[in-house]
């Protein structure tokens, strides 16, 4: 790994604590977190970097707190904000050559708007997502398939299921959270992990580009060489 990685850690919740965790291990010791919410008492069984001592206090500055606890001479860098959607251009145009992005929110709509604007400027992406028993991280960047071309569009909010109301088991999130940590430290694009926590099965999938994803098309990548309609290849682990 090279340890000059920028990780760019986009919501420090349920999946963003467990990948920072991740990072630090791999020795990875520069990081920007994005995030607006506060630490609640609820989230503290998933959201591994707080304590009760942190209920009230901002993730990000919590967050940040951590990481000097463990790696002092780490370089941390807090927004406090929610990325909407429409910033996530000029947000990833700002990087630097460094940087990895993850996703770590359940917002689909920031999701699909960090897919564009990181496969438009080559800056790689990993796109973590948890819900009830099931998990799937996904690297974004290089001549593999994109997020846009498996889900091609955000679902309407009114049918977005919900942690709330579906639940979500905290092992399955910090699974998926030390997935991002090593995807983003050992980066390729195209891929797909599938987690089954009912079953414990892992799955790595190779989605193929769709032809008329418009973010590849940006990028003047075309459908996959070896296939016109999209498909997955898949590896199982279990």
């Amino acid at each position: 790994m090279d340890r000059r990685l920028h990780a760019v850690v986009i919501g420090t919740g349920g999946l963003g604590c467990p990948a920072i965790l991740g990072l630090l291990a791999a020795g990875v010791d520069r990081f920007t977190l994005v995030d607006d919410d506060v630490v609640e008492t609820s989230n503290l069984a998933r959201q591994v970097l707080y304590g009760p001592a942190d209920v009230g206090f901002g993730k990000a500055g919590t967050a940040r707190a951590a990481i000097l606890r463990r790696v002092p001479g780490a370089r941390v860098e807090v927004l406090g904000q929610r990325l909407a959607p429409q910033d996530a251009t000029s947000f990833v145009a700002d990087l630097d050559d460094q940087a990895v992005v993850l996703d770590a929110t359940d917002d689909p709509a920031v999701k699909f708007a960090l897919n564009d604007a990181c496969r438009a400027r080559g800056v790689p992406l990993v796109i973590g997502a948890a819900l009830g028993l099931a998990a799937q991280v996904m690297g974004v960047g290089g001549e593999g398939a994109c997020y846009r071309c498996i889900y091609e569009a955000p679902p309407p909010p009114e049918r977005l299921p919900t942690c709330d109301r579906a639940g979500v088991l905290p092992t399955v999130v910090g699974l998926a959270g030390f997935a991002m940590a090593q995807l983003a430290t050992a980066f390729r694009g195209g891929i797909l992990h599938v987690f089954d926590g009912a079953t414990t099965a892992f799955r790595t999938l190779h989605p193929e580009r769709r032809a008329t994803c418009p973010a590849c098309n940006l990028r003047g990548l075309g459908p996959h060489p070896s296939s016109t309609p999209p498909s997955i290849h898949s590896e199982r682990m279990s």
